[in-house]
């Protein structure tokens, strides 16, 4: 199955497991990025992966610093 290049709003709420308030919110402070297509706003895949990942290393590295602590 090939995965799509850009997600809806509504598909990407599900992909992330947040509600839509908490989306628009990733959106407004620039955590997310956007594109628009007439009047459609989408959200690449690869910036759902980027976001992802950048939750990830931020968590590893409280971990480590923790641990250091």
């Amino acid at each position: 199955m090939i995965t799509p290049l850009l997600h809806s709003i509504q598909s990407s709420t599900q992909i992330l497991g947040i509600g839509r308030s908490s989306l628009y919110g990733l959106i407004g402070e620039g955590k997310i990025c956007t594109v628009k297509i007439g009047r459609r706003t989408l959200i690449p895949d690869r910036e759902i992966r980027r976001y992802v990942e950048s939750l990830t290393t931020l968590q590893d590295g409280m971990i480590v610093d923790g641990a250091r602590e």
